[in-house]
């Protein structure tokens, strides 16, 4: 019991340290920062994905003894005793899981919801934070040396998923750039690690190892969603709010700007007010961002071009009746922009009729999913036969463009290029010809594709059947061992499902060389780079060249 003190009363703490603050905010003076640390003391007891039906739970590797007993409120186990066990969940709710080592006793609560579990994953150069939305509990984990966990920097690493903050709210957005961290929950925008260019948006350069609230963006009112999103050292947030009951979007952008003498924006810029639009997306990389925000089914994109990953040429197509400009016929225009402007991607072979007959490959751009490498775009857009039904078409395809030297766009380029200017398929809904205008004579392939992600070189998609297909490199397992070239394409693979699940892949999220992937089976599986155990599943390897289950920590009991 003397451990479980030791956990409960530095939980205590924090948690009496919370209600000052936010009896100090009800009095009109500090913003509350967030209640951290409370997972990180001595968890035992780790999970895998919460949900109705069958969950493995395991003691945490820290954790020796040698006895194991289990138990679990209001339901029965068949086995209760070693180092792992599994229980059936049979409704939703929240359940009180014992576990007693050698006497000692360790307790926390799981939350089974009643849908299938929903995650918001960002991974950043060696870190992870994971929002599990069903039981608003905030995840990271993998380095900690610029204190991009929100944990003091004295705990150098974490290599297992444990539990940051428990909300009385979801996380909606996570963001995690090279080594700082972003999240909102709905109310505040919370950032923390390196600062060095100003990314935290704090007005200054210091780093900070724990959460604090990015107090420079202004306060509005009449809130609705809140966004963030980060790569590299540059941090861009989406505000959005509703005026006259029309929902508007503000776009803002802190951190590195390469149009600065010393590269620092540390305060936060308004790039601009528009009307907002459903499903608001942002997807930044190393120091650039494409946004779909605003009411127009263009994206844009603001930041370093120096490989086209902003797919157009400085300073081109900043609204629908500007003329467009070709990327292809002005080969200097890949400048650093930090004007935000339209991306330049075919939509179609259809000529617009009247006066935007020369906008046919600028315009309409429906953009379904975005993602960011560190100098290229995977994105999922509405695909098309001709103008007028352009909106009614349900089938989706992936467009790449920006740097292809490991081809991490999923083809090899016309003429010896490394670059791609513009968006040009690499998997086709429709039909599966390349297009007449594509310069690098690409054959997509095709399949209608619902999900994108994008690491450091290596692209991946999922389609309407389940199958992950990746491209690129490869050289920290990234691709997995288990693997098959399309037919089609013999640059892009087919990944096979994890060892024992039957169903294909649900969703896929990526950064530096790693990624994870929501299976057929609702939980997470995590491979590829695994230095200092980033990974997060204890694995020593330097890589790992298999998916493997993810474990997440419970919190102590209150």
């Amino acid at each position: 019991m003397k451990r479980l003190r030791n956990i409960l009363l530095p939980l205590c703490a924090v948690l009496l340290l919370s209600s000052c603050a936010e009896e100090v905010n009800k009095k009109g003076n500090n913003t509350p920062p967030p209640v951290i640390s409370e997972g990180l003391s001595n968890v035992a007891i780790l999970h895998d994905s919460p949900k109705i039906g069958t969950v493995t739970f395991k003691v945490s590797e820290h954790i020796q003894g040698s006895s194991y007993v289990w138990n679990i409120e209001g339901v029965n186990l068949s086995n209760n005793q070693g180092r792992q066990i599994t229980a059936d969940f049979l409704a939703s709710g929240t359940y009180l899981v014992t576990l007693n080592v050698d006497g000692i006793e360790y307790k926390g609560n799981i939350i089974i919801p009643n849908t299938e579990p929903s995650y918001e994953i960002d991974m950043g150069q060696n870190h992870t934070i994971i929002s599990d939305k069903a039981q608003k509990r905030l995840f990271v984990y993998g380095d900690n040396s610029k204190g991009q966990l929100c944990i003091e920097k004295s705990i150098t690493s974490l290599k297992e998923p444990r539990i940051l903050k428990s909300y009385t709210s979801e996380i909606t957005s996570v963001a995690s750039g090279n080594n700082h961290t972003l999240f909102t929950d709905n109310a505040y925008i919370y950032g923390c690690g390196d600062n060095s260019f100003g990314q935290l948006g704090l007005g200054s350069t210091d780093a900070v190892d724990n959460a604090v609230t990015i107090s420079s963006i202004p306060q509005i009112s009449n809130i609705h969603r809140i966004f963030v999103s980060s790569g590299g050292d540059m941090s861009m947030a989406g505000i959005e709010f509703l005026e006259a009951g029309a929902p508007k979007i503000s776009i803002y952008n802190w951190g590195y700007d390469d149009t600065k003498e010393n590269k620092i924006q540390s305060s936060v810029n308004l790039l601009t007010t528009s009307n907002s639009r459903d499903e608001v997306l942002f997807a930044t990389g190393s120091n650039f961002s494409i946004i779909r925000a605003t009411s127009s089914y263009n994206v844009f994109s603001i930041g370093i071009n120096d490989k086209w990953q902003l797919g157009r040429i400085q300073g081109a197509g900043t609204g629908y009746d500007a003329a467009p400009v070709n990327p292809d016929t002005h080969l200097d225009g890949n400048k650093t922009d930090m004007a935000a402007g339209f991306v330049f991607t075919p939509y179609g072979e259809e000529k617009l009729e009247g006066d935007y007959s020369d906008r046919s490959y600028y315009q309409n751009n429906y953009f379904a999913k975005l993602a960011s490498g560190d100098d290229f775009v995977v994105s999922i857009k509405k695909e098309t036969k001709d103008e007028s039904s352009w909106t009614k078409q349900d089938k989706y395809a992936v467009y790449v463009w920006g740097n292809n030297e490991n081809n991490q766009l999923g083809f090899i380029n016309k003429d010896g290029n490394t670059t791609v200017r513009r968006g040009t398929a690499l998997f086709n809904a429709i039909e599966n010809t390349s297009m007449a205008t594509d310069p690098n004579s690409v054959t997509p392939i095709q399949k209608e594709m619902v999900e994108v992600a994008a690491g450091r070189a290596t692209g991946y998609a999922i389609s309407n059947d389940g199958i992950l297909y990746g491209w690129g490199d490869e050289s920290k397992s990234q691709l997995t061992n288990n693997k098959q070239a399309n037919q089609t394409n013999n640059m892009v693979y087919e990944i096979a499902k994890p060892n024992g699940v039957t169903k294909g892949y649900k969703k896929v999220w990526a950064g530096g060389d790693r990624v994870i992937a929501l299976a057929g089976d609702n939980n997470l599986y995590t491979w590829g780079d695994n230095k200092n155990g980033i990974l997060g599943t204890n694995n020593s390897a330097d890589t790992v060249d298999t998916p493997e289950k993810l474990f997440f920590s419970l919190a102590p009991a209150e």
